[in-house]
């Protein structure tokens, strides 16, 4: 149920959803829980999403793209991702369109590779990530995508940005995750000899920013997904012959939840807005994704107890859900620091 109507989505995004939906009941859903037991999802899913133009709709017609400048599609198509359960895809797949994607833009002037980069990630004929490295480090670990990538975004703790094809970076899959089991963690190695070519601009900034605010729409979508679940839960689990849902402090509980989660909508919608208007600002990023993770935990954690005993059995999709809660704050905590770009702004 949506007590406030999402702002800035029109009949356009509408008929986009619609269409992300039906590609996800077909390709996703039926191999979920298989991608959780493997540790990655099938490559063969970006082919499909990109032959369905997906993957391409903020790339430029020239590189193969559909040319439109409006965040709100790629939003939708993690949304959705999300929203299915699979948090790790999403993950991967709103880094790839939310910051790999933006990077390369402004680099492609420079570099036909990198212009060819774009039109190979627009057709889902390959997969990119994003690597930070911390400062002193060539390593990053758990980098969601990296065990299936061909192309690595790689930014220092310096703000030199470099892109590196598969070979050029050691890529080791040894990760075990209580959540996001579909994101192809691994953990990725540069050699420091590679970090010493800049790029001609300087998107370091973008990329923390970028990566807050695209964090927040995959917390966002699965707290909301979570939500779901435990209202349907709660509607089928009867105690003492009634409805768990019939029960006042389930009932105030959940609705309190809601209230949440309405908020947070707006604040992420007004970023995502900022953003289409090309004037998102670190701190409305960073505090986006501050408020996002309070809600996504909060949403999961009221899941969890109410579904009792059931909720840490792996059947039940709130124990998912709750490990990928945990899943999506710490790789957003392994790449920026939200808290202090909020204190800087607020001039503390």
């Amino acid at each position: 149920m949506e007590l406030v109507r999402r702002t800035g989505y029109d009949e356009d995004h509408a008929t986009f959803r619609d269409s992300v939906r039906r590609f996800v009941a077909a390709e996703v859903t039926p191999d979920l829980d298989r991608w959780r037991a493997a540790g990655r999802f099938d490559r063969g899913l970006f082919a499909n999403a990109g032959e369905q133009g997906f993957l391409g709709t903020s790339v430029p017609e020239e590189l193969g793209g559909a040319g439109v400048d409006d965040p709100r599609f790629p939003v939708v198509l993690v949304e959705e991702l999300a929203r299915s359960g699979a948090a790790g895809l999403a993950l991967v797949v709103a880094r790839q369109l939310g910051v790999v994607l933006p990077m390369l833009a402004a680099l492609a002037e420079w570099s036909d590779d990198v212009a060819a980069a774009l039109t190979a990630l627009a057709a889902g004929e390959s997969v990119g990530c994003v690597v930070v490295l911390s400062s002193g480090s060539t390593s990053a670990r758990a980098v969601p995508g990296a065990a299936v990538a061909d192309l690595f975004v790689v930014v220092d703790a310096d703000g030199a940005v470099v892109v590196l094809p598969r070979e050029s970076v050691g890529v080791d899959v040894t990760c075990s995750l209580l959540g996001g089991s579909d994101a192809a963690v691994a953990d990725v190695t540069v050699a420091p000899h590679l970090l010493d070519t800049t790029s001609p601009v300087e998107p370091a900034g973008l990329a923390a920013r970028s990566l807050d605010l695209w964090s927040a729409v995959v917390g966002l979508a699965a707290a909301q997904a979570a939500f779901e679940l435990t209202g349907d839960y709660v509607q089928e689990r009867a105690v003492f012959g009634k409805p768990l849902s019939s029960f006042e402090n389930t009932r105030f509980r959940l609705a309190e939840n809601g209230a949440e989660l309405v908020a947070a909508h707006q604040l992420l919608d007004s970023a995502v807005a900022a953003l289409a208007d090309g004037d998102l600002a670190d701190a409305l990023a960073a505090a986006t994704r501050i408020v996002v993770e309070r809600v996504h935990d909060q949403v999961v954690d009221q899941g969890m107890q109410l579904h009792g005993g059931y909720g840490y059995m792996r059947e039940y999709p709130i124990s998912h859900a709750f490990g990928d809660a945990r899943f999506v704050r710490a790789t957003a905590a392994a790449v920026s620091e939200p808290r202090r770009v909020l204190a800087d702004a607020l001039g503390l």
